[in-house]
């Protein structure tokens, strides 16, 4: 019997895959075929598309929100207060700042 291992990669896809089926499933409530497929398709795209690359995946969903409010509060002369107040380095305020201006 010759046994196949899944690289690390394809431990990622599979789990990506669960974790995409199971939202289908509970978020918006689609049967459990309809949501295997749709999530095949969907890690499918996401393996044509960045296969092979690096990304790297935000843990928090609201740092668009958060970054617009740092750039409406940022005075010039709170880099503490706000480094402080949103829990991030210099360097992560200096490069939200330096996007703004983008």
């Amino acid at each position: 019997m010759e046994f196949q291992t899944m690289s690390v990669s394809d431990h990622i896809a599979a789990a990506l895959r669960r974790d995409v089926h199971e939202a289908l499933q509970s978020s918006i409530g689609f049967k459990d075929d309809i949501a295997e497929s749709l999530a095949t398709a969907v890690v499918g795209k996401i393996q044509q598309r960045w296969g092979g690359q690096k990304i790297y995946i935000s843990v928090n969903n609201d740092s668009v929100e958060r970054n617009q409010a740092i750039k409406q509060e940022f005075t010039g002369d709170n880099h503490a207060e706000i480094c402080r107040r949103y829990n991030i380095s210099l360097s992560t305020l200096y490069r939200i700042i330096k996007q703004s201006k983008l």
